[in-house]
């Protein structure tokens, strides 16, 4: 019935101003109740008109008509809002910590026109529903951080942000706001607590770096050894392997000589051998430029009375 009174009277004042013979002031009465009459709102936005200071009806976007004078508008944002929130309170331990939160929140438009719709309820209900968000995050976080020593408070950070969503969900509903999210930016003690920590942590890593050096050095040590012992046993076995070697080439040729005259004996092979071994030697070395010779003994017959006695057989 409202929304068809102001096309009325745009109809009726121009007839009865030409009925009076005088239109001027009836235009003019028209220029101004139509400017007073518009209602344009924004997309995101509502608005609710009250008809005498009653609550009346809601306005979307568009293009809309009131009656001037007679009714008046509350506008409401439907967007998405940012909302921080500082907390100070202290630890179980007795230090002083700073909790920051983000709350996201917004009037959840159900379409629902009436005073029990949470458009209403949010501009009616309620002044300043950050006023209340705020009071009751601190409410909640005072009670949650004085369960907290100051070295736990920093892995409750999921903790806080769910109990915190929770209670305020619950909160403004009741108001016709809902909450989107709810992020705990950051969480930090006061000055002297975390340089002091910070130096725990820095010696602690500086701790477990000398460790792991100390590590890495037995390793390697361990490691040298055991190459070390390895290269050994592979150097000894292959002396060993070679003396063998030395030893039945040695035989063979004893054999051989005897073999070929049976009236040799050994004592004139084997002096026939070293012979042979000490000639071989000094030809090796004076194949060299400026080597040099020096004899230690000349005399090899006690060399060879003894690996004659050593070995019986031969």
């Amino acid at each position: 019935m409202i929304k068809f009174i102001i096309p009325i009277l745009l109809i009726i004042a121009p007839i009865v101003s030409v009925v009076a013979w005088n239109i001027v002031p009836w235009i003019i009465f028209d220029v101004v109740l139509v400017a007073l009459s518009f209602r344009i709102v924004r997309p995101n936005t509502v608005k609710t008109v009250e008809f005498l200071g009653k609550f009346n009806r809601i306005l979307r976007s568009g293009f809309n008509f009131i009656i001037p004078v007679l009714e008046t508008t509350r506008s409401q944002e439907l967007y998405r809002k940012n909302f921080s929130v500082e907390v100070e309170w202290v630890t179980s331990d007795n230090v002083t910590a700073y909790i920051w939160l983000n709350v996201i929140y917004y009037v959840h438009d159900d379409m629902d026109n009436t005073p029990e719709g949470p458009i209403y309820k949010s501009i009616y209900s309620i002044d300043d529903p950050r006023t209340m968000m705020k009071s009751t995050i601190d409410e909640q976080l005072r009670w949650m951080v004085v369960t907290f020593s100051h070295k736990e408070i920093f892995g409750k950070r999921e903790e806080i942000g769910q109990v915190i969503e929770e209670r305020l969900r619950a909160k403004l509903w009741q108001f016709g706001y809902k909450i989107d999210s709810i992020q705990v930016r950051d969480v930090n003690l006061e000055g002297s607590v975390m340089t002091s920590m910070n130096r725990v942590i820095e010696s602690e890593k500086l701790k477990e770096a000398a460790y792991n050096e100390a590590e890495a050095e037995k390793i390697m040590e361990v490691k040298k050894a055991e190459a070390e012992k390895e290269s050994k046993i592979l150097l000894w076995e292959g002396m060993a392997g070679q003396r063998m070697k030395i030893a039945e080439g040695f035989k063979e040729s004893v054999e051989l000589i005897r073999a070929a005259d049976s009236e040799l004996t050994w004592d004139k092979v084997l002096k026939f051998l070293l012979d042979s071994s000490r000639i071989e030697t000094l030809w090796s070395i004076g194949a060299k430029d400026n080597s040099k010779l020096i004899y230690l003994n000349e005399n090899l017959e006690w060399n060879t009375e003894k690996l004659l006695a050593d070995n019986p057989k031969w």
